[in-house]
C-alpha cells in the first residue's frame, strides 16, 4: 500500500526524497528496477516515473569579459549574413547557410514556431555539404549587456529583481533575482551525483530555492581531483538534507528490507569500499586519454604554434582548458557524478586581447582558428555523449538528455567591425542553446541591422518592443523547460511571468 505521506511531497522535498532514496539504494547495492518498485509502491509510480530521468543534464558554456562575440562569427545573426556587408562584424562572407522555417519576410508568427538561423563554415551540429541541421541551434534575446563581467549572471535571470548598470557585483547583477543555473541545480537535486554542480574558473551560479552549492575549480585539468577528494565524503551535509532525514528514516529502513539484508553493518561497509574504490579509480577513468585529446580536436592545438590564435598563448591555453573540461564532463556525466557543469572561457584574470577582443578583424586569421576550435570542440563533445548511456535513464544516450547553453556579457556590436565596439543594437543580448528538440529553432528576438532590437511575445509569438526584464525571464524559463524534461509545473516553482508557448515545443 502508497505511503500517502510520501505522495503527498511536492517541490523542493519531494526532490530531495528522490535524491536520497537513490543514494540510500546505492549504498545497500540495490538494483534501480527493484528501487523503483520500492518507491512505485511507496509512493505511487508517477513517484518512481520521476526518479527516472526527471531532469536534463545542462552544459553552461560562459564567454564573458567580452570574448562572447566571437561566438557571433559561428552563429551569426540572420540579417547580418544575410546582407554580405563587408562592413558588419561578419567575415565568412557568403559562406555558411540560413534555414528559413518561415516566410523570409517575417521572423515572427503567431504561437511557436521555427525560426530562421543561421550557420556559419565552423558551426557544429551541420553537415556543411547537404546543408543538414543535425541538431538545430536555438537563440532567445535576454537581459542588456553587462560590459566586462566575466562570471555574468544577469542575462539568465528567471525571476525577482532585473538591477540597472550601476552597483553591480562580480557577475552582474544585486538583488533577489533566481537565476537560471541555480535554477537548474535545484531541479536537478533528484538525480543523486557526488557533485551536483561543478564550475570551471571563471564561473558563478546565482542563487535559487534548493539549489546547490557550486564547487568550483581554477581549471578542467583540477575537475579530476575535485572528484577524487569528494568521492569519500557524506552525502548528508547540506542541512536541510539533516532535517529532512528523520522523516524519510522510515523509507529507507524499507530499503534495508527491499535489498534483502538482514542487518546495516554490511551495507555500510560496502558503501565506504565502494566510496574507497571511486576515490582510487577517478582519476584514471576522468583524465583524457590520447585517443580523447585527437578525437576533440586538442592534440592538433597542441601542435600549432601559440601565434596561430588570437591572443597568443593566452587563446591556445583557454581553448585546451575548454577542450579538456568538455571531455572530463561527458565521463563525469556518464559515470553519474555530476548533473551540471558550468565552463568559463576566459581565465579568471587578465587574458588580453582573447578575453576582450576588439582587435578581432585586425587579426582574422588567429580569430578564425579560435571560432574553428569551439565549433570542432562543441562538435565532438556530442559525438563523443552519443557513445554512453546517461545512467540516470539508461534508455537514452547522453547526446540526448544534455542541453547546452552559451551566453556572455555582451556580444559587441556586429554592424561594426573598426575596434568591434562594445555596442549592441537596441543594447540588446543574447543567449544560444542546444535544446534537443524541446526549443523551437531558430532567434527568438531579433537584434536588427538597422541598431534596434524587436523582441517576442512568449505566449503568442507575436512582434513586440525589446524589453530585457522580460526578455531574459521568459528566455530563461524556456531553457529551464528543456532541462525538466518539458515538465511545465517544474518551471513554474521558480518562474512567474506570462505564458511561454510560443518559445518551447510541446511535449
Amino acid at each position: 500500500m502508497a505511503n500517502y505521506k510520501l505522495k503527498d511531497l511536492r517541490g523542493p522535498q519531494r526532490r530531495n526524497f528522490l535524491r536520497l532514496m537513490a543514494a540510500a539504494g546505492a549504498g545497500f547495492a540495490l538494483e534501480r528496477s527493484r528501487l523503483l518498485n520500492f518507491i512505485a509502491d511507496e509512493g505511487g509510480t508517477a513517484l518512481a516515473a520521476e526518479a527516472c530521468g526527471e531532469t536534463n543534464r545542462h552544459v553552461g558554456i560562459v564567454s564573458g569579459g567580452g570574448n562572447f562575440c566571437l561566438w557571433h562569427l559561428i552563429w551569426p545573426l540572420p540579417d547580418v549574413a544575410a546582407a554580405m556587408n563587408p562592413v558588419f562584424s561578419y567575415d565568412a562572407v557568403g559562406q555558411g547557410f540560413m534555414t528559413n522555417h518561415v516566410d523570409a519576410t517575417s521572423y515572427f508568427k503567431s504561437g511557436p514556431a521555427d525560426r530562421p538561423f543561421y550557420y556559419g563554415p565552423d558551426s557544429p551540429f551541420v553537415d556543411q555539404a547537404t546543408q543538414q541541421v543535425l541538431r538545430p541551434m536555438t537563440a532567445y534575446l535576454v537581459a542588456d549587456t553587462a560590459v566586462h563581467h566575466r562570471k555574468p549572471l544577469r542575462q539568465i535571470t528567471i525571476d525577482g529583481a532585473l538591477p540597472g548598470n550601476t552597483n553591480n557585483s562580480g557577475d552582474g547583477i544585486v538583488g533577489n533575482s533566481v537565476t537560471l543555473f541555480a535554477a537548474i541545480g535545484a531541479l536537478q537535486r533528484t538525480t543523486t551525483s557526488i557533485l551536483p554542480s561543478i564550475g570551471v574558473a571563471p564561473a558563478s551560479i546565482g542563487s535559487a530555492p534548493g539549489a546547490p552549492t557550486l564547487s568550483v575549480v581554477p581549471s578542467a585539468d583540477s575537475m579530476v581531483d575535485l572528484f577524487n577528494s569528494a568521492a569519500s565524503k557524506a552525502i548528508l551535509l547540506a542541512q536541510e538534507d539533516k532535517s529532512m532525514f528523520e522523516t524519510y528514516y522510515k523509507a529507507i529502513l524499507g530499503l534495508r528490507e527491499a535489498a534483502g539484508r538482514p542487518t546495516w553493518a554490511r551495507e555500510l561497509d560496502i558503501a565506504k569500499k565502494a566510496s574507497n574504490l571511486i576515490g582510487r579509480n577517478l582519476a584514471s577513468q576522468l583524465m583524457p586519454t590520447a585517443a580523447d585529446l585527437a578525437f576533440y580536436g586538442a592534440t592538433e592545438v597542441e601542435g600549432m604554434a601559440a601565434a596561430s590564435f588570437f591572443g597568443g598563448q593566452n587563446g591556445k591555453d583557454r581553448l585546451l582548458n575548454l577542450a579538456k573540461a568538455l571531455i572530463i564532463t561527458k565521463k563525469a556525466f556518464a559515470l553519474g557524478l555530476t548533473n551540471q557543469v558550468i565552463i568559463g572561457v576566459v581565465p579568471e584574470t587578465g587574458g588580453g586581447i582573447f578575453t576582450d577582443p576588439h582587435e578581432t578583424f585586425a587579426q582574422l586569421p588567429g580569430a578564425r582558428n579560435v571560432v574553428k576550435y569551439y565549433g570542432m570542440f562543441l562538435d565532438r563533445f556530442y559525438q563523443d555523449l552519443a557513445n554512453s548511456a546517461d545512467p540516470a535513464c539508461t534508455a537514452k544516450n547522453l547526446d540526448k538528455t544534455v542541453i547546452t547553453t552559451i551566453h556572455g556579457d555582451h556580444p559587441h556590436d556586429p554592424l561594426r567591425r573598426p575596434a568591434w565596439p562594445d555596442s549592441t543594437p537596441g543594447g540588446a543580448n543574447w543567449i544560444y542553446v542546444m535544446g534537443n528538440g524541446y526549443l523551437p529553432a531558430g532567434w527568438h528576438g531579433h537584434p536588427k541591422t538597422d541598431n534596434t532590437a524587436m523582441g517576442i511575445d512568449p505566449t503568442t509569438g507575436m512582434s513586440v518592443d525589446y524589453n530585457g526584464t522580460r526578455s531574459v525571464h521568459a528566455a530563461s524559463a524556456a531553457i529551464l523547460y528543456a532541462i525538466a524534461n518539458g515538465d511545465m509545473k517544474k518551471v513554474t516553482e521558480f518562474y512567474k511571468g506570462p505564458a511561454i508557448s510560443a518559445l518551447v515545443n510541446p511535449v
